[in-house]
């Protein structure tokens, strides 16, 4: 199980520049330098985070284009995406114990 090393300052950049600041968690845009120590991702959160937000790109390109066939593909990959940030977070939860 590989880790990612990130800093809520990254995660942050990161998404208020891709426009998906609704994405991150209360309160990260404001986050004191005590607190903006490396946190060690799980891969698998990191990668269902990733397939998440591509699931719903996708499903808007299909609202947009009429495609009901990349909606739908688009509405499973945010599935498949939570699926795998939860088994991130399982895993999480078990190498902190």
């Amino acid at each position: 199980m590989r880790s990612v090393p990130m800093r809520v300052n990254d995660v942050t950049r990161a998404g208020t520049s891709l426009g998906l600041s609704g994405f991150l968690p209360d309160g990260a845009r404001g986050v004191s330098r005590m607190h903006r120590e490396i946190v060690m991702v799980d891969k698998d959160r990191s990668e269902g985070a990733l397939t998440k937000v591509a699931g719903k790109l996708k499903e808007a390109v299909g609202k947009l284009t009429g495609d009901e066939k990349t909606k739908v593909e688009g509405q499973t990959d945010q599935a498949k995406g939570t699926v795998q940030n939860a088994v991130g977070g399982v895993k999480d939860a078990l190498k902190d114990k």
